[in-house]
């Protein structure tokens, strides 16, 4: 088809109490022990860090003994994150530590004499937040009916696979295979920052729920955590791409998997590096985009900036209109920089230029305070950034040659759902291979909702829309059908 669908639905979001969404990374820890001590600290146990004069987040942790060791589970519950192990869990004369070195975070604090609260420091990334915990409080626990559990009627792997030159273990993911031939394979595409193989958010895995239903469907399925962070970091999105041609290499090698067609669902940014290895590998049968990338970042940054803001109601139109013309002016330096260093010293010095000619009060509504200028220098001059600024979507989809399925929500504040359906209908030679949906009252995860703005997105029980599911299984049914997926 040659024109993007718009579906109305009468789709009715969860009715719940809607909580904002405080800026902070994920507090992410992982499993370790230390020998218990006469000390019963078990339970679970709450506390606030400020993030600034206006902002502050809640952290929890529930602390057991198992088989004689101290176990420790994070809880963000502002973020919707639940039940994260620590690692280098100590507890000696009264004080507690736990760290995590993978998102360079530690906590410390001294338990009070009558053993109900810990009065300590926590520090991320040279920012040090003061964080009583207390006892007492009730531990959240958030619905996710959609998350599927085991016994699984389907067979499944954890794999890893190791870089080209053998060196590491690169990949780690799980492989979902269907009961008797698999009717395809189809390889997920994690959305931009650090995700695991079920790009879990907010307690949500919309990946699982998505091969879930796909395996039971009848397609094999591989989804996979992005690298390690050390390696993540120094990633950009070819390097993705890289990534997906890896895990081709490696499992298409099965004999299970071998002379199926083959399938990439991408999301968000993952619908960028979909493009990108579509465009080039002759194994590609068929690409499905949700909440899909068609234009340029700069295009997308700015949308997000408009339509986050207008949502907020936290500025003016006025204001909103001297914010996007100050992210054009870095955006400008980044697109002009020959190289990340001259990058950054460009944005420092015009950083400092904007800066100085607004009022102290300006400049924290427009995030331009001391302390986040450091901050957006690494953002704007990391390697992912940084190269993402010289990436042309249409250069890609151009040469794609195999059909693509687009589904995206109406209420997307994150991608413009109509810029996207537009783009990959003028950019694809043949206008056949796209069948595109954008979904009423669907936001960027696809659930149904209200506003579309990301502080809904922990606040709505549903992961993704049933309806978006069924058009996705119906799709990818037929078009696993052909031979390479080709018309």
């Amino acid at each position: 088809m040659n024109e993007y669908q718009t579906v109305v639905k009468n789709i009715k979001p969860n009715n719940h109490k809607r909580s904002a969404v405080r800026g902070i990374a994920a507090l992410l820890f992982l499993l370790a022990s230390y020998p218990i001590t006469a000390q019963d600290l078990s339970g679970y146990w709450e506390g606030k860090i400020a993030l600034s004069k206006r902002d502050s987040l809640t952290i929890g942790i529930q602390i057991d003994y198992r088989a004689d060791t101290l176990y420790i589970e994070l809880d963000s519950p502002d973020q919707y994150f639940t039940g994260q192990p620590a690692s280098d869990i100590q507890f000696e004369d009264s004080v507690l530590t736990f760290r995590t070195p993978e998102f360079n975070l530690r906590y410390e604090g001294t338990l009070s004499p009558d053993g109900q609260w810990f009065t300590g420091l926590c520090t991320q990334h040279g920012r040090v937040f003061d964080c009583t915990l207390s006892r007492g409080a009730q531990r959240k626990q958030f619905l996710r009916p959609q998350t599927p559990a085991p016994p699984f009627p389907y067979r499944t792997e954890e794999l890893s696979i190791r870089s080209r030159d053998g060196k590491r273990s690169l990949i780690h993911g799980t492989l979902t295979l269907p009961v008797g031939t698999p009717k395809g394979f189809v390889v997920f595409i994690s959305g931009s920052g650090w995700q695991d193989r079920d790009e879990t958010i907010f307690a949500h895995k919309p990946f699982a729920v998505i091969a879930d239903t796909l395996t039971k469907a009848g397609f094999a399925t591989f989804r996979y955590d992005d690298f390690p962070t050390i390696i993540f970091r120094k990633s950009t999105t070819f390097d993705f791409a890289d990534a997906v041609r890896l895990v081709l290499d490696s499992l298409l090698q099965r004999d299970e998997l071998q002379h199926l067609t083959v399938g990439l669902i991408g999301h968000s940014e993952g619908s960028l590096v979909a493009s990108i290895v579509a465009s080039d590998d002759p194994r590609i049968g068929f690409t499905i985009h949700l909440g899909g990338v068609a234009q340029p970042i700069e295009e997308i940054l700015l949308y997000q900036s408009t339509a986050l803001n207008n949502a907020s109601n936290t500025l003016s139109e006025k204001e909103i209109e001297n914010s996007i013309a100050i992210n054009r002016q870095f955006y400008d330096v980044i697109k002009k920089s020959k190289s990340q260093e001259e990058c950054a010293d460009k944005i420092g010095a015009l950083w400092d230029k904007l800066s100085s000619q607004l009022t102290e009060d300006e400049r924290t509504r427009y995030n331009m305070t001391p302390e986040s200028k450091f901050t957006m220098i690494q953002t704007m001059t990391s390697p992912w950034y940084y190269e993402l600024f010289r990436i042309d979507p249409k250069k890609y989809i151009r040469r794609i040659k195999t059909p693509m399925l687009a589904i995206s929500g109406d209420l997307d504040m994150q991608v413009c759902a109509y810029c996207t359906m537009e783009n990959f209908t003028k950019y694809l030679k043949d206008k056949t291979l796209l069948t595109s949906f954008v979904l009423n009252g669907l936001n960027h995860l696809l659930q149904p909702c209200t506003t579309g703005t990301p502080a809904e997105y922990g606040v709505i029980e549903t992961t993704v829309s049933p309806e978006a599911l069924k058009i996705l299984v119906e799709w990818a049914d037929k078009h696993a059908l052909r031979p390479n997926g080709r018309h």
